[in-house]
């Protein structure tokens, strides 16, 4: 298989990408899950989301329809805590003088790399990143959190056939992988969601490794099953499902 991938670097001062499961201390994933990448896609080459209709809205995801994602890490990211003060607001006629400090896990000056290919949001994305340019505020994970965007380029892939082989980015668990740990190195696995609805509605999730942040090798795979792996110029990318 040869084909061509669109390849772009985001970073920020700060970013959080909250856990579901958290509720007042708010703890953030080190990367962007594939669904906080497909709000970033969906800015980039301007898909309304369609929330000024309902907050509940997420259209975006119907142009997202034949595209793969991977994502890889530029550096290791590291991390700081604070309390955030918010307005404590839970009802229309709530005391918007009441404020409730939440703690949140931020991530200090996050950097990752970012590839794509397939789908019809291919071309557009393509002529935004080499324009530099972008329709909606781009962000890593909240609002605040402003995000700058560097196209890398478009490349040739081909796909790695090889069982035994290594990755440069996080690895989706999909039927049959089987990582080396003990070639790698110490690896992490997350829980992350993968694909939401056009309503904002969780629809499939997906369990992820990767390696530990004091690590600088690579991960090694001993099986890659159904997981497909390419050679993306120098690197090789895991790729999550089509969505």
């Amino acid at each position: 298989m040869i084909g061509v991938v669109l390849v772009f670097d985001v970073y920020a001062d700060m970013a959080m990408f909250r856990k579901p499961y958290t509720t007042t201390s708010l703890v953030s994933f080190p990367f962007p899950p594939p669904t906080a990448v497909a709000g970033l896609i969906g800015a980039i080459a301007g898909f309304d989301h369609g929330a000024a209709r309902g907050s509940w809205r997420a259209g975006f995801w119907r142009h997202l329809s034949g595209t793969q994602v991977a994502l890889g890490f530029k550096k290791a990211p590291s991390w700081m805590t604070t309390a955030v003060n918010m307005i404590k607001f839970k009802t229309s006629n709530g005391n918007m003088g009441e404020h409730i400090q939440a703690k949140h896990q931020l991530l200090k000056k996050p950097s990752y790399r970012i590839y794509l290919r397939g789908g019809a949001v291919y071309p557009e994305l393509k002529r935004r990143l080499e324009r530099g340019e972008f329709v909606y505020t781009p962000y890593l994970g909240v609002a605040w959190a402003l995000a700058d965007v560097v196209y890398g380029g478009e490349f040739a892939e081909t796909e790695v056939t090889a069982e035994n082989t290594w990755v440069n980015t996080v690895v989706p668990l999909y039927e049959g992988v089987q990582v080396d740990v003990l070639r790698s190195g110490a690896v992490h696995r997350e829980l992350v969601p993968y694909r939401l609805d056009e309503e904002r509605r969780l629809k499939e999730t997906v369990n992820v490794v990767y390696l530990d942040f004091k690590n600088k090798g690579r991960l090694w795979l001993k099986e890659k099953g159904k997981l497909l792996v390419s050679q993306v110029g120098e690197e090789r990318v895991a790729w999550f499902g089509t969505w």
